[in-house]
């Protein structure tokens, strides 16, 4: 572990102040642009930002000194051999120092130290010696989009086409970000591993080399069709199952449907928010469709038999009793949405139609028919 007091030269009681212009002294002195093309300057002045960027944050100045006090004293501890690495083929875990030491003092866990200062590159201590940063296999992103279907859609289920920009790895670099036949190379610094690695007594570690970004290799001319980045983004058509019984706002799943994983990775998912467009005829209420009929006021009065559309697009005969009152509900057993062994119903709702030039009596009849029932 590096000791970020001697690399500014500042004494580990020093304040703030005085980190600050420890820096910011050494910064000037060893900047790339005033030094240009000098590599030991480069490194230097990349040891110095670390440095400052640990013991300018308090937190994160308080976490190093404790790593630091406790870091290089467990070569005593059974099983532990010279050099790094635990012996009997064991992984080491940070859980273990835990138990060791207990939490007096809000010494806390050793993991949330080293991932506070070194990020999240550091995994179990293997049978290598040494923590080894995760840069195999990584699964893709998930994408987030929305998807309006018509209400009929939603009830019976059915189909969705959509168009979406996803992230796909360059064809054209096979996602190295380095233009073929520019003359990479293999980084120097790492050796092609694309992470470099310290030690201090029984911990190594590692995190992802800056020289070449993590990739292993180098190369001044980046890929003209992903411009470096090795991923280029692309629209594509893809059509989605709308399962029956789907709710506005309800969330769909589409697994292996995101953006594609990198280095052998599986994909991400795709999730869909559904927006239920609203019918004119048709409306929703859990498991039960409701619909709304107007009827003449004769019709009411001495009863009828009309036909009525249900959300298979069949006609049901519906018998409306004599002296019907407006709002009252007819019940279409079964005809509802299916959900886990239970069924709804659809629920018509009638609605008086108000004839127009009605003679005294006729106003009568169409004001007590169109009180609504409870």
């Amino acid at each position: 572990m590096k000791d970020y007091y001697k690399i500014l030269g500042v004494s580990e009681n020093a304040s703030e102040d005085e980190i600050k212009k420890a820096y910011r002294k050494l910064a000037k002195k060893f900047h790339p642009d005033v030094n240009k093309g000098d590599r030991h300057a480069e490194a230097k002045f990349k040891e110095i930002s670390e440095a400052h960027n640990t013991l300018a944050d308090r937190n994160k100045r308080s976490q190093y000194d404790q790593m630091r006090k406790y870091g290089a004293g467990f070569g005593g501890f059974e099983g532990a051999r010279p050099g790094g690495g635990f012996g009997g083929g064991q992984d080491f875990r940070f859980e273990d120092l835990s138990s060791i030491f207990g939490q007096s003092g809000g010494f806390g866990s050793f993991a949330d130290i080293f991932s506070s200062i070194f990020g999240d590159n550091i995994s179990g201590f293997g049978r290598g010696g040494g923590f080894e940063q995760q840069l195999g296999p990584r699964r893709g992103s998930d994408l987030y989009t929305d998807v309006t279907v018509p209400f009929g859609t939603a009830v019976k289920g059915g189909k969705a086409k959509l168009r979406l920009k996803v992230s796909e790895s360059c064809t054209v670099c096979s996602g190295s970000g380095v233009n073929p036949g520019s003359g990479q190379t293999t980084c120097p610094d790492c050796g092609g591993r694309g992470t470099v690695t310290f030690t201090q007594g029984n911990f190594a570690i590692s995190r992802p080399c800056p020289r070449c970004l993590g990739r292993g290799i180098i190369s001044g001319d980046p890929c003209r069709n992903c411009r470096g980045s090795g991923s280029v983004t692309n629209p594509r058509a893809i059509t989605v199952k709308i399962p029956a019984g789907t709710e506005n706002g309800s969330k769909i799943r589409l697994k292996g449907l995101g953006n594609p994983g990198t280095k052998g990775g599986s994909p991400g998912d795709l999730y869909l928010r559904v927006t239920v467009k609203g019918d004119h005829f048709f409306w929703r209420e859990g498991l039960n469709i409701f619909c709304k009929v107007k009827l003449g006021l004769d019709q009411v009065v001495r009863g009828t038999r009309i036909r009525v559309r249900t959300v298979t697009g069949d006609k049901v005969e519906l018998k409306i009793p004599a002296n019907t009152r407006a709002g009252s509900k007819f019940r279409l057993k079964g005809l509802g949405l299916a959900d886990k062994g239970k069924k709804g119903d659809q629920i018509v709702v009638v609605d008086i139609h108000q004839p127009d030039n009605m003679t005294e009596e006729e106003k009568k009849l169409y004001e007590k028919m169109t009180e609504r029932v409870a």
